[in-house]
């Protein structure tokens, strides 16, 4: 089966493409589709990337590619919380059972709430009919990606990992999924701070809702079909029988197999060969297999225990394992002598009565230290303010934490009010210390989530969301601040060769931020910081990288945008023309942007009822569009703008052609898509 997208960022290869026809995955400098020739897509000339999607979601990035879906990495411009999309390729948009297993994706991990579970918050379909929803971004990697990067994963670190898969499985079991394709791949691992990890469950894309859940699940699969991945797929599930949670169970089993020794319990050199192994063939304990692993003789037996052949031989529920990977964790640590114990072996009595005066005194002076001690601990705690980027006593932020963590545990409970009444106990504390506002604001967005979830609640959603959004606003003007302290100080007279060679080095490196501080107060709306902004980069690269710079038709587009939403329109045009002037002569390298600066222009144009300028500008937009090979977002948008303009500047049979090119542009992007 092809393995589906997650939404882990930990390895995006932006050199990868894929084709919008057929879907296949293709690396490397190959343009073109082998098969059907269609232009490959990627980082550079995605449709969606740079766009808002759903009015809310600025996407940046492809993050995987499956063979029924596509997942990109957004911003939620109101919630400023990177998420991942997940989209159903287009050409599957009509098959009815893809429909319904995309739909069953999302509805199933929508029913879970638990830390250990990919959490989806948002699902809906689009203007054109192309289904989607919305989930966590995850910042890490997948347990496959940590087995192939390790070899094999040492049982201490996998332990911690292992009970966590079990607590997510357990949560699913109590809703009545079955998840059918757990294996190493659909494990993601968070780094957290302290350098714990947090585990996540993902893919759900081929779950089963069982009878006990309270909905009605269509039967997406014949008698007898095989689906999942067959390294990891229990017996019954080779045979194509009825399934239940215990198929998890042994899928679980291989997967903690192939974590402690690289390798799976079963590979054959088919997909046929596996299955039968599976059906009928032991796995090898572990310790026969990698004994150099010296992994537990309890956690060997764990695992041949829920690999066994027939689903009533297996543990029954995924909490039964996790109590006993949690009691192997507990006597491993205590035998390994990292079990933190008692002082009482060092200070131990003698039979000798002037020992015993000795030990004594020495538990006395023991004891007066370990006082002093927590004297001063409990002050330090109590007292000290904290650094200066983030105030706040110890003590405060300690009692912060605990109350947010019972407030998730009472949210994932569904305990709304229980969770609501402790988030308000932690916004009260977190309002009096921090600086930068970190933990209030990750406390209102809990709210949110919580007020999301919780019906009946939508003043209260609006009234939280609405002050998040005033500390991130406030947060954009701390970095504008910022920006314009930094091209301040490069604007310094008599400056020697090499410092104008370190500003210029500097005025390069620094247009990305000043560029993405731009997008952040323009979705503010902040467009007179946005204008300050970028008029000072603009006469500030115009010195050092001079007037025909890339960098400044950059900034002129930009600040256009500025211009516009404060009606400014006297001086958007100058910038527009300036931004194209620069294109034209850098044509030769990037054509397509050339071909961006001339539309841009010319819809201005067409706006203000300029239809001479504007029909000059969109003609020779549209006619270089046609030109290009690559790029093929441009000729749909060329067309529609030239027959905007033929609808509206009143020349004979104007409306007729613009209908004949509405159709033309119809006819491109259905055969080359402009949405996966």
């Amino acid at each position: 089966m092809p393995q589906e997208p997650s939404a882990s960022t930990q390895k995006v290869n932006i050199e990868k493409k894929y084709c919008p026809k057929c879907y296949q995955q293709f690396e490397g400098v190959i343009a073109n589709c082998p098969d059907d020739g269609a232009v490959l897509r990627g980082a550079k000339n995605d449709p969606l990337i740079g766009k808002v999607f759903a009015e809310k979601y600025e996407v940046n990035s492809v993050l995987g590619l499956g063979g029924m879906s596509i997942v990109y990495k957004a911003l939620h411009k109101l919630m400023d919380r990177n998420v991942a999309i997940k989209m159903l390729h287009k050409n599957l948009k009509e098959d009815i059972v893809a429909l319904e297993r995309f739909r069953l994706e999302a509805q199933a991990a929508s029913l879970l709430s638990h830390q250990n579970i990919i959490a989806v918050y948002d699902f809906g379909v689009t203007n054109d009919g192309e289904p989607y929803f919305v989930m966590d971004c995850l910042e890490g990697e997948s347990l496959k990606e940590l087995i192939e990067r390790k070899g094999r994963v040492p049982f201490d670190r996998a332990l911690p990992i292992f009970r966590q898969v079990c607590d997510g499985l357990e949560a699913a079991h109590k809703k009545g999924i079955v998840h059918r394709d757990l294996k190493p791949a659909n494990v993601c691992l968070i780094k957290e701070e302290g350098g714990t990890e947090l585990v996540k469950l993902v893919d759900f894309g081929i779950a089963k809702l069982l009878p006990q859940a309270g909905r009605e699940q269509q039967h997406l699969t014949q008698t007898g079909e095989v689906f999942g991945s067959p390294i990891y797929m229990s017996p019954e599930q080779c045979l194509g029988k009825e399934l239940d949670t215990r198929s998890d169970i042994y899928a679980l089993g291989c997967l903690m197999y192939e974590t402690l020794t690289g390798d799976p319990p079963f590979i054959g050199e088919s997909f046929l060969e596996t299955m039968n192994k599976h059906v009928g063939e032991d796995a090898k304990p572990i310790n026969q297999v990698m004994p150099d692993a010296k992994v537990p003789v309890e956690l060997d037996n764990l695992i041949q225990h829920c690999m066994s052949k027939k689903p009533e031989n297996r543990f029954q529920t995924a909490g039964e394992i996790r109590d006993l990977i949690s009691s192997i964790i507990v006597s491993t640590l205590g035998s390994s002598g990292r079990h933190p114990g008692s002082m009482s072996t060092a200070i131990a009595p003698c039979p000798e009565i002037d020992k015993q005066k000795r030990t004594t005194r020495v538990v006395v002076a023991i004891a007066s230290i370990a006082i002093a001690m927590i004297v001063g601990l409990v002050g330090f705690c109590a007292l000290y303010p904290g650094p200066p980027g983030d105030r706040g006593t110890p003590l405060n932020k300690v009692i912060w934490q605990v109350t947010m963590s019972a407030a998730d545990g009472d949210a994932t409970n569904k305990d709304f009010a229980g969770a609501e009444k402790k988030y308000n106990q932690a916004e009260e504390k977190a309002r009096t210390f921090g600086d930068g506002q970190a933990r209030l604001e990750e406390t209102l967005r809990k709210k949110s989530d919580l007020y999301t979830q919780w019906e009946g609640h939508a003043e209260l959603l609006e009234k939280v969301n609405k002050e998040m959004l005033a500390i991130q606003t406030a947060k954009v003007k701390v970095e504008f601040d910022r920006q314009m302290d930094l091209l301040n100080a490069m604007i310094k007279p008599d400056l020697s060769g090499v410092a104008k060679l370190n500003n210029k080095l500097v005025a390069e490196a620094m247009l990305p931020s000043v560029i993405a501080t731009a997008g952040k107060l323009y979705g503010r709306g902040l467009y007179f910081e946005l204008e300050q902004l970028l008029k000072k980069a603009i006469d500030i690269d115009d010195n050092l990288l001079g007037t025909d710079s890339l960098a400044i038709a950059q900034l002129d587009t930009k600040l256009a945008d500025g211009l516009i939403a404060e009606r400014k329109m006297p001086e958007v045009r100058p910038l527009l023309v300036n931004a194209r002037r620069i294109r034209n002569e850098h044509a030769s390298d990037d054509p397509a942007e050339y071909v961006r600066a001339l539309n841009k222009l010319g819809q201005f144009d067409l706006d203000q009822n300029d239809f001479k300028n504007g029909k000059v500008e969109l003609s020779e937009a549209l006619k270089l569009a046609r030109q290009l090979k690559v790029h093929s977002d441009l000729l749909p948008l060329s067309l529609r703008n030239y027959a905007n303009l033929l609808n509206q500047c009143g020349e004979p049979g104007g409306p007729e052609k613009a209908k004949a090119l509405m159709k033309e542009a119809d006819r491109v992007e259905k055969e080359t898509p402009t949405t996966p």
